[in-house]
């Protein structure tokens, strides 16, 4: 894959990767957008052109090229969270490793992946290195949260911004890789025109399943006394409580375009979104505190039945 081929964003990441091996930016990229959006196939796109030994970079087929896409080459340092969080050892374990000299005679090249993982102690001991760095070294920070980050690692960064693309042109991509153009609108549609996103829903089996269990316990609140059944089916599916609220914020979403005369992202299910008797914007209110309920240590199934308590008892039945 070349820089040149991603939609959108071709001559811009051309134009900043010239740029980058001319010196004229800073050595440290903050790779920043939704998940999906393509920043981390595009660093290490980034990463692999600046081993790259090959006259159109990078070119794929030089020793270099191969090593990189092999995991093996000995100038490349990737970190990432093994667990919940990437720790101050493991960054100081990075930093001796750029304290050495390059192999391959170029420069070291830090991925650091879920940026946002960083302990504070981590970013702390990072932020020397980004100020001053040992010898040629080029960061490459991927996050889709910088809030999460310190303002010191921010500024000492150039932010390179990613956003989902429209669903028609996330759709054309799609079928540039070979997926049926009627299946290719719907993913794009479900990933609201994120690629990555896309292949991921295009590759789950269960997905689908999921998505009518979801919206059919949602078409199963009539008053109070349906909570209960109507939340049950979905409290057993431990594990998914992020996957079912990602549907029903589409569909929270979608309802409100549809409620306000726009072209929702689900298109081909619009007589659905148009019979159901749910305020959009109640039940993207209602996701929202379910999700900070669940980061509070609130149970699953206590979490879901206050987003449908909430939903009936605010009346919005009868729109």
């Amino acid at each position: 894959m070349k820089l040149s081929e991603f939609v959108g964003y071709g001559d811009k990441m051309e134009q900043l990767m010239r740029s980058v091996q001319a010196g004229r930016i800073v050595h440290a990229l903050l790779f920043v957008g939704p998940h999906g959006s393509g920043k981390r196939t595009l660093a290490r796109l980034f990463a692999q052109a600046m081993v790259c030994q090959g006259e159109r970079k990078p070119c794929g087929v030089c020793p270099a090229c191969k090593r990189f896409l092999a995991g093996s080459h000995p100038d490349i340092h990737v970190v990432k969270p093994e667990k919940k969080s990437i720790g101050v050892d493991e960054v100081r374990e990075l930093i001796d490793a750029l304290a050495l000299r390059p192999y391959e005679g170029g420069r070291h090249i830090a991925l650091i992946e879920q940026a946002d993982k960083l302990t504070v102690a981590a970013q702390n001991a990072l932020l020397k290195t980004l100020e001053s760095p040992s010898g040629e070294a080029m960061f490459f920070l991927i996050t889709d949260a910088p809030g999460a980050m310190l303002p010191t690692i921010l500024s000492r960064c150039q932010t390179v911004r990613f956003s989902d693309l429209s669903v028609e042109d996330c759709a054309r991509v799609l079928e540039g890789r070979g997926v049926d153009p009627v299946r290719a609108r719907e993913l794009a549609g479900l990933s609201q025109g994120s690629v990555g996103r896309a292949l991921e829903i295009d590759g789950d089996g269960e997905y689908r399943a999921l998505r009518e269990k979801v919206l059919q316990s949602l078409e199963a609140l009539s008053g109070r006394a349906s909570v209960a059944g109507a939340a049950s089916p979905l409290e057993e599916d431990k594990g998914q409580e992020n996957e079912t609220l990602d549907i029903m914020e589409l569909w929270a979403r979608d309802l409100m375009a549809i409620q306000s005369g726009a072209e929702p992202y689900q298109a081909w299910d619009a007589d659905r979104l148009r019979k159901s008797k749910l305020d959009g914007r109640a039940l993207l209110k209602g996701v929202l505190l379910a999700r900070m309920q669940l980061g509070s240590n609130v149970s699953w199934p206590n979490a879901l039945e206050n987003l449908y308590f909430n939903l009936i008892d605010t009346g919005l039945f009868g729109r």
